[in-house]
């Protein structure tokens, strides 16, 4: 087709992307003026005996997608055809593709892996709540912004749980990556995804496959043996998660994480390790250079606008080789790809602080509540309840920071003021702090 492109009420711009099935393109609705990516099947490649089952599967793509309303996974907007060719609108997902960031089997940090894996997990366990598993996680699937923002697409083999479109005689995913019993054919659930999560975090940290080289059919070989999959095959990575891909990439489905939040929570502890149980214990001012706690927390504040709650963590890690503040806040800006974010972070340093302890932080003024002194002695079920709530807002690693928090809060006020810090707007910690009431009301 010539470009520009009429479909429907939309305008195809350009090509950024295609396939053997179909292509995808760079497009705007002119009627709201919102910029969006239209993906079309060519219906007139596919044999006329199979083309009514891939026009259903593709259906069911817009159906299973459309269930998935999520902050990490590609938006439907429309489904329209055209011409005999099917297409769906979706939003347009600024960034690279994963693929495209690991090229030349560059290797990630295990704490920036542990994020990227962790926002897939939060998208993987919305789908999975509502009976969507993808079948094709792999990094050319995920998107990743300047902003580090992960988001899934391409749901184009997505089944509804319990449907019955199936395609007899292919192979619904990248082998590299699949789950034994997916190569088998046998019948999936969730943990399929789930282990197709765990490969795609082997290889952000060692840049390889444990198959590197190996062909199908020696890959299929090696699934179909006993022997367990043996992450450090792939390469030399952190040693803190050796046991969270053995787990992952479990070859019997049963021993795998049952859930993504499981996958998300032993992974989000893996790199909270050592400090597991302070973030930032009395004695941390020796390793970091006698850098004073005060400003530790200023700069994760301030990064956390950046990067979200990973910040804690690359706070921690660039603290433990940083001698002063200039270093830390410097090593710490030279990570931000963002030029923008990068400014804004280091401006909030230009003027020279004061080292003088900052006082302790005030409940807001709105929450009466919060000051009644209620203690910390919580029960199984209150402390998973605080951690499901902050998991909500700021993704699997609210677990930690909930089982921190309760340790070091000498009271109610401050449990919530470590809480609702890592909420980055004021209308989201405004709905955390109603919740939060729900479940320590006052007490008379």
């Amino acid at each position: 087709m010539e470009l520009p492109y009429e479909l429907g009420r939309y305008v195809l711009l350009e090509r950024i992307g295609s396939g053997a099935m179909g292509s995808v393109f760079r497009g705007e609705d002119p009627v709201i003026g919102r910029p969006v990516a239209i993906k079309a099947i060519h219906a007139n490649l596919l044999n006329p005996d199979d083309r009514a089952q891939h026009l259903a599967r593709f259906k069911v793509e817009v159906k299973s997608a459309g269930r998935c309303q999520h902050t990490n996974i590609v938006a439907i907007y429309d489904y329209l055809e055209q011409d005999g060719d099917p297409h769906i609108v979706m939003e347009l997902a600024p960034g690279r593709s994963l693929q495209h960031l690991m090229t030349g089997q560059r290797r990630f940090p295990a704490a920036l892996a542990a994020d990227l894996i962790g926002q897939l997990l939060a998208a993987l366990g919305h789908a999975h709540g509502r009976g969507v598993i993808h079948r094709d996680i792999k990094p050319a699937n995920l998107i990743v912004g300047a902003d580090r923002r992960l988001k899934v697409t391409d749901f184009g083999i997505a089944r509804i749980g319990g449907g019955d479109i199936t395609v007899n005689g292919m192979m619904l995913g990248t082998p590299a990556f699949m789950a034994p019993e997916q190569l088998k054919g046998d019948d999936l659930d969730h943990r399929a995804d789930l282990f197709a999560a765990g490969m795609v975090l082997l290889h952000l940290v060692t840049g390889r496959s444990p198959y590197q080289g190996a062909s199908l059919a020696g890959m299929l070989v090696e699934l179909a043996s006993d022997r367990p999959i043996d992450p450090h095959r792939a390469g030399d990575f952190d040693p803190r998660l050796t046991p969270v891909l053995k787990r992952a990439l479990a070859k019997q489905r049963d021993d795998r994480f049952e859930t993504a939040d499981a996958f998300a929570e032993a992974l989000a502890s893996a790199v909270s390790r050592p400090d597991d149980s302070e973030l930032w214990p009395a004695e941390a001012s020796t390793a970091t250079g006698g850098l004073q706690s005060d400003f530790i927390e200023r700069v994760e504040r301030e990064l956390m606008e950046v990067t979200g709650p990973i910040a804690r963590i690359l706070v921690r890690e660039a603290g433990r080789r940083a001698a002063s503040e200039e270093q830390i806040v410097s090593q710490l800006a030279a990570g931000i790809p963002d030029a923008r974010n990068r400014d804004r972070f280091l401006h909030a340093f230009a003027t020279r602080r004061p080292k003088v302890p900052s006082p302790s932080p005030s409940p807001p003024p709105s929450s009466p509540e919060l000051d009644s002194g209620a203690g910390l002695s919580m029960s199984p079920e209150a402390l998973e309840a605080v951690q499901t709530l902050l998991v909500s807002f700021i993704g699997p690693f609210g677990r930690i920071l909930v089982r921190q928090g309760s340790l070091r809060a000498a009271s109610v006020s401050q449990f919530y003021d470590q809480l609702a810090v890592h909420i980055k707007h004021e209308k989201d910690r405004e709905a955390f702090r109603r919740k939060f009431l729900e479940e320590f009301p006052s007490k008379s």
